[in-house]
Formats: structure tokens, C-alpha cells, sequence
């Protein structure tokens, strides 16, 4: 009797735990789906959305805006009527949204109104860097270039394109 007291006394010990872990397991699997179905910015993206997010990024599209050079310098943030722009080998990003980073007092005021791809790949914040000329640029340089690029596609989206003078 002893022996079959012991083996029920074991078998409700290793049930306990089992079904602790299985309640865990099943609390864990709940709150997973709630989160990814209730747009919560911790969840994960399912597949096919990182796939479309990826290809997004990769496809920019430039708006109708076009101005030059000349042009581009009257939106530095001088005038707070107008927007702000900045360019980046050609493509012209309207970074008003970030007026702390690029507007007058800014730590990035200086590349308003200007085209800054060389400053952007040297990593220079500096007027006499602001300027389209990548000569001299190294691999590294350029791939800092195209990530600062992809960053202003993915946040501002191109408003248009640098044009030449008429």
C-alpha cells in the first residue's frame, strides 16, 4: 500500500510543474497574438509585410518638385513660411518634420537649403562640405552616402529633383 501511496504522491508532484509550464506555454502564446493583431509597435512585422517594407524602400518615388541650386537655397529655414529642403545627390527631401535637426539653430542647419551629398559621405558638418562633389570619396564613404540616402527615403520620401541652372 505504501508503494502505490508513493507513486500517486510522485505522479501529482510531476503533474503540478507539467502543468504550470503548460499554462505558461499557453499565456505566452495569447499574448503573443494579441500584441501582433492589435498593431502594438513591440510586435513583429509578419513576413510578407517585411518583404513589402523592404521593397518600398528599395523603390522611391521622386515628387514633381523641381529648383535648382539658386532655388533651393531661398528653403534654408531663414523664412519660416517656407519649408524646409535639403538634397541629396540630386533628390530633394522636404525635412520640415525635422526642423529641431535642420532649422535655424539646429545641429544640422547648415545642410538646409544646400546639397550636402559630400558632407553627408565625410561625415562634415561644415558649409564648404555642402556640395555635390564625391571625388576623393572612399568605399566606405559612399556606403555612409547610400545609408544616409536610404535613411532620408525611408523618413522624408523625395519631394523632387535638383535641376540645372536655366
Amino acid at each position: 500500500m505504501s508503494a502505490t501511496l508513493g507513486s500517486e504522491a510522485s505522479t501529482s508532484q510531476l503533474r503540478e510543474p507539467v502543468l504550470i509550464a503548460l499554462l505558461v506555454c499557453l499565456v505566452f502564446y495569447a499574448v503573443t497574438k494579441y500584441f501582433q493583431t492589435s498593431g502594438c509597435p513591440f510586435a513583429k512585422a509578419p513576413k510578407a509585410a517585411k518583404k513589402q517594407g523592404s521593397m518600398a524602400s528599395t523603390a522611391t518615388t521622386v515628387g514633381s518638385l523641381r529648383l535648382t541650386l539658386a532655388e533651393l537655397a531661398q528653403y534654408d529655414g531663414q523664412d519660416a513660411s517656407k519649408p524646409l529642403y535639403i538634397s541629396v545627390r540630386g533628390k530633394i527631401y522636404d525635412v520640415t518634420a525635422g526642423k529641431t535637426f535642420y532649422g535655424p539653430g539646429g545641429p544640422y542647419a547648415v545642410f538646409a537649403g544646400k546639397e550636402c551629398a559630400r558632407a553627408l559621405a565625410f561625415m562634415k558638418v561644415t558649409p564648404e562640405d555642402c556640395n555635390d562633389d564625391l571625388a576623393g570619396a572612399t568605399e566606405a564613404q559612399l556606403k555612409t552616402l547610400a545609408d544616409w540616402e536610404a535613411k532620408f527615403d525611408q523618413k522624408y520620401g523625395a519631394a523632387g529633383l535638383l535641376v540645372a541652372q536655366q
